[in-house]
């Protein structure tokens, strides 16, 4: 529990890989590390390598999973959640004859957090692989799924709303050709816009513009009630270059549940996957160049990425790499350093260190590892008593 406990603290202040965790430890306070669970010498890189890259990641995925899904629950007690599924490559990760890992994310629009993960199988796409992230999710929550075209399918519609019991958003392109043939033959010209809304930044001026016509049973899509137009026109301002584009959308929930503003938010909310963590692991956790691929050390690695920007996320911080910087600069045994001017991010700290909350989530993934038997989430119980001189004895934390 130990490595796992200073790979979060690690990858939180910007560490990338296993020599990055093994620097941190090697620098960190005698007492800091008792706290972790450090029993005898620092963990070496080849340690955390040995360690880490045999971890079952589906099931670390699962624990993390579980502890910021009750975040996320306790901020939405009521209504829907809305979450967007998306893919990402690790590039860095593939080698001679094999493929790069492949990865599908549910993360919350609203609190901005990664919910779970799982690995798409070789010789296999997406889809499967978002219908068995769905089907970790709990039913005690009503769901908003947002998904890309790719995921515009029969069985994830049928998944989320007869067995989730909740609803989705799905934009329809040229893969369903014959429901895309009967929305755009609609009489859009004859339906005024339900909602309009403006943006300007990055160097452009975007104007989005929504029509709505209820949906009819020939349309051809389970559960569908809404059929959604979005005329997307941007102007560059730089070269005063313009374009337009029409993208389409079907929604699961009635006109009286899902207003036209609400819809016009989820659909541009669900570009946060993107903009809000693969883009932040590309850039500022440089995932792309990560080389590990021994084991299950690339799906590990992204996991403890995903929890070093939830657990930043919930500490208040929306710059993340601002954040691990003064993550970096802390040392955990003594008060935290000023914080910079105008800062909002308060220190990492008082979640990870002073904070047993925060702690039960390093304690729950090996007390309930304990209780099935199976060592460190998933290690076998023989190489799980091979690095037991890494750890305090159950509880300690």
């Amino acid at each position: 529990m130990a490595l796992l406990a200073i790979a979060v603290l690690a990858t939180a202040a910007g560490m990338r890989g296993y020599a990055g965790f093994a620097t941190w430890a090697a620098t960190a306070s005698d007492d800091v590390l008792a706290q972790l669970g450090v029993r005898f010498r620092r963990p070496s890189e080849k340690t955390f390598r040995a360690v880490l890259s045999r971890l079952d990641p589906a099931d670390l995925n699962a624990r993390m999973g579980s502890y910021f899904t009750a975040h996320v629950a306790s901020s939405d007690p009521s209504g829907l959640v809305p979450i967007a599924l998306d893919g990402k490559m690790l590039r860095g990760a593939l080698r001679a004859k094999a493929t790069a890992t492949h990865l599908v994310s549910v993360f919350a629009h609203r609190a901005r957090l990664v919910l779970g993960q799982l690995a798409v199988a070789e010789k296999s796409n997406e889809i499967p692989c978002v219908c068995a992230l769905l089907t970790l999710l709990p039913g005690s929550l009503r769901w908003l799924v947002t998904v890309d075209a790719m995921h515009t399918q029969v069985v994830t519609a049928k998944l989320i709303c007869a067995t989730l019991k909740s609803h989705y958003l799905m934009i329809v392109k040229s893969n369903q050709a014959k429901i895309l043939a009967r929305i755009t033959a609609l009489p859009w010209a004859e339906v005024p816009a339900a909602a309009t809304d403006d943006s300007r930044g990055h160097g452009r001026v975007e104007t989005r513009t929504l029509q709505i016509i209820t949906a009819a049973r020939g349309i051809g899509f389970p559960y569908a009630k809404q059929i959604i137009r979005i005329t997307r026109e941007r102007l560059i301002t730089a070269t005063d270059q313009r374009s337009v584009e029409v993208v389409y959308a079907i929604c699961s929930l009635p006109f009286e549940h899902a207003r036209p503003t609400a819809i016009m938010t989820w659909m541009r909310q669900h570009c946060r996957i993107e903009n809000s963590l693969h883009w932040i692991r590309d850039v500022t956790f440089d995932e792309d160049r990560q080389r590990a691929h021994t084991g299950n050390g690339a799906q590990v690695l992204a996991t403890l990425r995903n929890t070093a920007i939830n657990l930043h996320r919930l500490n208040g911080a929306d710059n993340i790499a601002e954040a691990c910087r003064i993550t970096a600069l802390t040392r955990f045994d003594r008060q935290p350093p000023p914080r910079p001017p105008q800062s909002t991010i308060p220190q990492l700290t008082s979640l990870l260190i002073n904070n047993a909350g925060a702690l039960a989530l390093t304690h729950n993934l090996r007390s309930t590892s304990a209780a099935r038997g199976i060592g460190w989430c998933g290690l076998s119980p023989a190489r799980a008593s091979s690095v037991n001189k890494w750890v305090s004895p159950a509880g300690s934390l």
